[in-house]
């Protein structure tokens, strides 16, 4: 029987799994828009936690560290996309300590060197070798043209207008902001349901796309969900 559970965003990040984006699933397609009213509603409900709606995961392979996300891709990127610009912040005013357990949430990090072992995100093929470049420590600012010699203007395009709105927003946080905003995202609610095998995962996603109403805003509560089985933004 599949059981809904709330969880928070810092439990997700804290996973020792990487999320897989799998090829099927439509391209990151957020943009400045959505982005921006996220922010707004993370801010606005800063103090009790954003609810941000249904995640489903495909766990079949969790064994094998691997989860599969079937719903939730656009708010799972777009969130780590946040830290990646909140992380570029806190190395920008010397707050370093607060850089490197931001990158924890970001990258697999070696306990013994400090080294980013790979995103935690295996991100959508539309996004996936700007994101990975995006998401290492050693990241200096700059989207480049091409990565690894592969042009990826296609991919910077779908990318950097939404990290570009995110470091603009936090452009003057000081240490004390960033640390508020940091918390605020580790904050954020989901309601996180687990299947298993391909033929579950798409039966309970139809259901929670087709039943109730769908909920309005970022900042609906859980009740809402609860009672309707209707789902956030995707």
């Amino acid at each position: 029987m599949i059981q809904p559970r709330s969880v928070t965003a810092s439990e997700i990040l804290t996973l020792s799994n990487n999320f897989i984006v799998p090829k099927f699933q439509r391209d990151y397609s957020w943009k400045k828009s959505e982005a921006s009213e996220f922010l707004g509603d993370l801010q606005s409900e800063a103090a009790r936690g954003l609810f941000l709606g249904t995640l489903i995961f495909d766990v079949s392979d969790e064994n094998n560290k691997r989860i599969t996300i079937i719903d939730g891709q656009q708010r799972l990127t777009t969130i780590l996309l946040l830290l990646i610009a909140c992380r570029e912040r806190a190395k920008a005013i010397g707050a370093k300590e607060i850089a490197n357990m931001t990158q924890q949430r970001i990258t697999f990090v070696n306990a013994a060197t400090g080294q980013s072992l790979g995103p935690l995100l295996i991100a959508s093929e539309s996004i996936k070798d700007v994101f990975d470049h995006v998401s290492s420590y050693s990241w200096d600012g700059t989207f480049l043209p091409r990565i690894d010699g592969k042009p990826v203007k296609r991919q910077v395009n779908r990318v950097k207008p939404v990290f570009d709105l995110f470091s603009h927003a936090i452009s003057g946080h000081d240490q004390g902001l960033l640390s508020a905003l940091l918390d605020a995202i580790y904050k954020v609610r989901v309601i996180r349901i687990d299947v298993e095998g391909e033929e579950e995962a798409f039966s309970i996603f139809e259901r929670t796309n087709a039943r109730g109403v769908r909920l309005r805003g970022f900042g609906s509560s859980e009740e809402l969900f609860l009672s309707t089985g209707s789902n956030g933004t995707r």
